[in-house]
């Protein structure tokens, strides 16, 4: 039975939903995520109990020795507890683990380790890219013409050559990459259509929409979401005299958005970022249809049932689909046999196992879903500056 190890922050429940998909496979998987106040679930490694985790799992050897030596390491050299389960992990890696999929960030390993993978000859890195740890927010305004003021100075303030640098090591040593367009303005390397897997059994389905609709709006950040137009424009839109019921909602336990999703009619999501990403998904699976940012040139593989909308836009689209119940009943449907045929747990976790278990030759012989284009990136988006910076970079 070979093994997958899923490492990194949780997110809507992803970590979660790949293993049960992986497991259900016929895969060991081994997760390793801090416990996250809006979620149930729990994981086999925390890192606060990293080596009692190991133990639990039967990854550790010596398990007695191990836990002498953290002790020691404890109490005279605490600086060096990190290093030490690095070199524990690393060495675990290569004589049980076949994949490794760290989400959004890892614990203790850093892409400085990656080479390490690639030299152990028996554990694949896979890319799975969700967002802003890759995404450079000053190239993604220009490229795809969004308003650096509408992000706010927390989007800027980033470390570009961090972020190019972390790519740059996926690129270099991982065997596959999954990710979207809007993220990967630095890429270089060919890579998949990242799909989101959804387990459909956690969600209710509302199959009846009201007459005057319940709209909500669940941002995980105001800026990115474009939050201050899209209140203003449910405001205008109230002023107009048009019958719905609005909801703003934060920082709500999971399994509470899920309720009020089940009991929504639309989703206004993002307007900035393209979607549709976890929250958009989590809303079709309940019943609701969709206005979010799309990239009207996604593959044939991505085109699922949402309206497209900008702060441009936005206005128009949301008024006629408040008012138009027979095309938000046709959009429901749709919405929930789009992701039970391209976002199943089952369906998500086969199609990445397929280039998973893919030979690296075989690999490079198949057509990715994207093939970009630094050199027009380069051009046409980065200062001088900055290129010359991004251009020190090497793994």
């Amino acid at each position: 039975m070979k093994t997958i190890w899923i490492e990194g922050i949780e997110t809507a429940g992803l970590i979660h939903d790949l293993a049960k998909g992986f497991s259900e496979k016929g895969y060991r998987v081994i997760t390793f995520a801090d416990k996250n106040p809006f979620y149930s679930y729990t994981y086999d490694i925390d890192k606060f109990d990293f080596i009692n985790g190991l133990k639990k799992n039967g990854l550790i050897r010596y398990p007695l020795l191990t836990k002498l030596k953290t002790v020691w390491i404890n109490k005279f050299k605490p600086a060096a507890r990190t290093d030490f389960f690095r070199r524990l992990q690393l060495a675990i890696f290569k004589r049980e683990v076949d994949f490794f999929i760290p989400v959004f960030q890892s614990h203790f390993i850093s892409e400085t380790d990656f080479s390490q993978l690639k030299e152990n000859e028996k554990t694949r890195l896979i890319g799975y890219f969700l967002g802003s740890e890759i995404r450079v927010y000053k190239t993604f305004c220009k490229q795809f013409d969004v308003s650096p003021e509408a992000l706010g100075p927390a989007y800027l303030d980033e470390s570009v050559v961090q972020k190019v640098k972390k790519l740059r090591a996926f690129e270099k040593y991982a065997h596959c990459i999954f990710s979207v367009p809007d993220q990967m303005s630095h890429a270089k390397r060919p890579y998949f259509h990242l799909q989101l897997p959804f387990d459909v059994s956690k969600f209710v389905f509302n199959v009846n929409q009201n007459k005057e609709p319940v709209i909500i709006h669940c941002p995980s950040s105001t800026d990115f979401k474009g939050t201050k137009h899209i209140l203003e424009v449910v405001e205008q839109l109230k002023a107009e005299g048009l019958l719905f019921s609005f909801t703003y909602l934060r920082h709500l336990p999971h399994h509470e958005l899920l309720k009020k999703l089940s009991e929504a009619d639309i989703l206004v999501d993002e307007l900035y970022g393209h979607g549709p990403g976890l929250l958009s998904f989590e809303a079709m699976a309940s019943g609701c249809v969709v206005l979010t940012r799309y990239y009207q040139v996604s593959p044939a593989s991505f085109r699922p049932p949402v309206i497209p909308v900008t702060q441009h836009d936005l206005k128009e689209k949301l008024r006629h689909i408040i008012t138009d119940l027979n095309l938000r009943q046709e959009l429901t449907q749709k919405g929930r046999t789009y992701l039970l045929e391209n976002n199943s747990l089952s369906r998500v976790t086969t199609d990445m196992l397929a280039l998973m278990e893919t030979s690296p030759d075989a690999l490079k012989a198949m057509h990715p879903d994207y093939v970009p284009d630094y050199e027009t990136v380069e051009r046409n988006y980065l200062d001088n500056e900055t290129r010359l910076e991004l251009e020190k970079i090497s793994f």
